[in-house]
């Protein structure tokens, strides 16, 4: 897509009442040049900008590149280090795992906003004939929403 059909979407979803995006994977650091110019057109606007790296913020700042360092500086809050199967969180807001630290690059937000001490939540949303679920659902519900398996069973 190009910058502008990105923006056109971003503010289509605007008029539904959203408050900023968030950008995440593959690695947004990747192709930070691109994301540092949607991130700052987010921002004129009004809106704000959530960054998930596999990078520690340290890590990036020491690269010295000239688009991290703009991405950096159009992001509001950014969620750092890999993302660890083995270790999920469920205990923070939109965080995968516990490895991950939360950087809260404006002023924004804050880490005492009472929205981060809500739990890991899973979110499924349906516009149309589309489905989108985002977050960690419990083991024991994971699959709930799978088409069962049907067998035949055999005379005996």
């Amino acid at each position: 897509m190009s910058l502008g059909e990105v923006l056109t979407a971003i503010d289509r979803a605007r008029d539904d009442g959203i408050e900023g995006i968030t950008l995440l994977g593959g690695e947004p650091l990747a192709h930070a040049s691109g994301a540092s110019l949607v991130a700052s057109a987010v921002r004129e606007r009004g809106l704000t900008v959530m960054v998930f790296t596999g990078y520690m913020i340290e890590e990036a700042r020491l690269m010295r590149n000239t688009d991290f360092d703009r991405l950096l500086e159009h992001t509001d809050i950014l969620v750092d280090g890999p993302y660890v199967r083995e270790l999920p969180d469920t205990s923070r807001r939109w965080i995968g795992s516990t490895n991950q630290r939360i950087h809260f690059l404006t002023n924004r937000y804050r880490a005492d906003d009472p929205c981060w001490q809500e739990r890991n939540t899973l979110e499924i949303r349906v516009r149309g004939n589309e489905v989108s679920v985002n977050g960690f659902p419990a083991r024991q519900a994971v699959g709930l929403w799978k088409k069962p398996k049907v067998t035949e069973r055999r005379g005996g």
